[in-house]
């Protein structure tokens, strides 16, 4: 089941949100693929969450490591090619 227009609009305003407090450029995307979802990070758009297949608890999931990186238990760093990720 695809996330509706208002709920994509809401996760990527979240990640943009918590992006801006962490002093990451985040984005909630939706692939071409619309049944995959996940978070992307800096000017290239890095994948650092998912890309999950859609199902009821991916865009939780999102939520979630949105609430860890906001609380500072995850971080964004990048590796020795200056792409981001995860840990």
């Amino acid at each position: 089941m695809a996330l509706t227009r208002e709920q994509v609009a809401a996760l990527d305003a979240r990640a943009r949100e918590v992006g801006e407090q962490i002093g990451r450029r985040l984005r909630f995307v939706v692939a071409p693929n619309p049944e995959f979802i996940g978070l992307v990070a800096g000017e290239e758009q890095v994948v650092v969450g998912g890309l999950n297949q859609l199902a009821d608890v991916a865009a939780h999931e999102v939520d979630f490591t949105l609430d860890d990186l906001a609380a500072g238990r995850h971080h964004i760093i990048d590796d020795e090619d200056g792409d981001p990720y995860l840990v």
